[in-house]
């Protein structure tokens, strides 16, 4: 398709749109996502325009500027919540045989967990550092953007129709007890037990 000098032009106000208002909410909010890749931020901010009934990028940058819950909503469409137990069972395995026994004589350990979205990444290292006798030395700080996945993290509750992909990570990641020790089943939902949460 060639572009014609209208939609050039319409294209390159739109990027000026998105920047100025990536610009808007780092000097105002602090959240700073001038350098994420444009095609994944262009679709983001499109799609807040539609669902907030916007005609325009410029209305959602006075929105945004103007109303905290609507500045909320437009972090919940930047932050990816993708996430799962045990994902990627091979770091886990690496991380039991290769960096534990590099640490377990270690008096105080510290680890981040940087956008831990709704926890499941957390309780997997909680589970492994417990299993490995060290998780009482511990100390885990979990954050993310998106204070809504933060206190569906601190629930510990997750969907029951997820716990065989999780047992199956589990085992993967080298899993030393039955993965149903650490929660238990009620109705439709699992809570993985408090102790889990001590040092988080």
């Amino acid at each position: 398709m060639i572009k014609t000098p209208d939609i050039l032009q319409s294209e390159e106000i739109e990027r000026i749109e998105i920047e100025l208002l990536l610009e808007a909410v780092f000097r105002y909010y602090g959240y700073d996502f001038r350098n994420y890749a444009f095609p994944f931020i262009q679709r983001r901010i499109r799609h807040r325009v539609c669902k907030e009934n916007l005609t325009s990028i410029s209305a959602l940058q006075e929105k945004v500027l103007r109303d905290s819950v609507v500045m909320g909503e437009l972090l919940s469409e930047f932050s990816i919540n993708v996430t799962e137990m045990f994902r990627d069972p091979s770091f886990f395995n690496s991380f039991r045989t290769k960096v534990i026994p590099l640490v377990r004589d270690y008096p105080e350990i510290r680890i981040w967990h940087v956008g831990c979205s709704s926890g499941e990444e957390v309780y997997s290292m909680s589970i492994l550092l417990h299993e490995e006798g060290i998780y009482d030395k511990t100390r885990m700080f979990a954050t993310d953007i998106n204070k809504g996945v933060l206190e569906k993290a601190k629930q510990g509750t997750f969907p029951l129709d997820r716990m065989q992909l999780f047992t199956k990570n589990y085992i993967e990641a080298g899993g030393k007890r039955a993965f149903s020790e650490y929660y238990k089943a009620v109705d439709d939902k699992v809570f993985f037990h408090p102790f889990l949460q001590k040092n988080v």
